[in-house]
This record gives C-alpha cells, sequence and structure tokens, in this order.
C-alpha cells in the first residue's frame, strides 16, 4: 500500500531525523460474530493528517514507558476504552512518516468485551467499524488522487462506504492483513 514514489529510508537516515516517537492500535473486537477493526476519522484541522482515517494513537508522552502504553492510553483518550479491556497480541513493523516527522509503532490488540465507544470530539470526528473479512476482498482496494503538499498524487488505498484508507495506515492496515492471510492459510 505504499506509493510507487515512495522511497523507503533506512533506520540510520531514520534516526538521523530525530522523528518524534509514537503508536498507534490496530484493535480487534468482534461485532454481530464478525472480527471488525476499529478505525477512527480525526476532526478537520490545519494540519497534515486532517480529517483522515487513521488508528488510534498518538505522541509518546514523558509519563509513558513504552510504546505500548502509548498505543493503549491514546485508545482510551481517543475512544474510551480501558487498558484493562485491550489483550495486546503483538506488533507490527515501526514505520516513518515524512511529512509530519514520526516514527510510529503499531501494535494489535484485542478487546476482551463488547467495545462502548466515547469518541474525544476535539480529536475524532467519527468512529469507523470495518469487517476484517471485507478488507481482505479485492473490492476493498483501489486507488484515489489526493492533494498532497502542493500538488496531487495517486495513492493505493482501501475503501469503505465513503471512507478512503491511505497512506501510513493503509500500509500498516497492509501488514496486518498479510498475518491474518498467512493465518488462515495455516
Amino acid at each position: 500500500m505504499a506509493p510507487p514514489y515512495r522511497e523507503v529510508p533506512n533506520e540510520t537516515w531514520v534516526r538521523a531525523q530525530n522523528p518524534k516517537e509514537a503508536a498507534v492500535l490496530l484493535l480487534l473486537f468482534e461485532r454481530a460474530g464478525d472480527w471488525q477493526l476499529l478505525f477512527t476519522k480525526r476532526v478537520a484541522y490545519p494540519g497534515v493528517h486532517s480529517a483522515q482515517i487513521s488508528f488510534p494513537g498518538g505522541k509518546m508522552e514523558a509519563i509513558d514507558t513504552s510504546k505500548q502504553q502509548t498505543a493503549l492510553r491514546e485508545t482510551e483518550e481517543e475512544v474510551g476504552v480501558s487498558a484493562q479491556q485491550i489483550e495486546l497480541l503483538g506488533p507490527l513493523t515501526p514505520l516513518y512518516i515524512p511529512p509530519s516527522n514520526f516514527l510510529v509503532d503499531p501494535f494489535v490488540g484485542r478487546l476482551t468485551e463488547s467495545p462502548l465507544w466515547v469518541p474525544q470530539a476535539s480529536e475524532v470526528a467519527e468512529i469507523v467499524e470495518i469487517p476484517i473479512n471485507y478488507l481482505l476482498q479485492t473490492k476493498a482496494r483501489t486507488e484515489r488522487n489526493i492533494a498532497v503538499g502542493t500538488g496531487q498524487r495517486t495513492v493505493p488505498g482501501f475503501v469503505w462506504e465513503e471512507h478512503f484508507i491511505w497512506g501510513a495506515t493503509a500500509m500498516m492496515l497492509e501488514e496486518f492483513l498479510a498475518v491474518v492471510r498467512t493465518a488462515l492459510a495455516d
């Protein structure tokens, strides 16, 4: 899901950028007998990730003792799910995001209870639940022209209803789906 023009920087180069550390959570839960994945639509604001579909998460704070704690704390703040309700399943590959200079560690977790979302109005415009079975289908994939920087770029992504998931979120999602496909094949 990386655009073909996206350069893959090496770790030394990324560290030289002194990126801000962050973490996100790919949160699984059951709804009506189907496994779902939680996304949020960010509020509109003057910034590079305004109104985008993302996973709950954010910048590592001084109070966080680990990236896992960052992902859990941010998820609790953004969607109101207590960290005690989440079973962490494991990490995915860290991803550098050049436009905002973040190095993001994604984690996968699952809710042990039925979700009751309480979105943080200052950060979350909408809660988006997407069935994993849908995301595994070819029809979930598409390309769109997106305004980036000073122009338009064609980017790959996932489509769900009126939502388009692209950029870092799509790349993390693609890695997660590869893990799911491998598990289903075994």
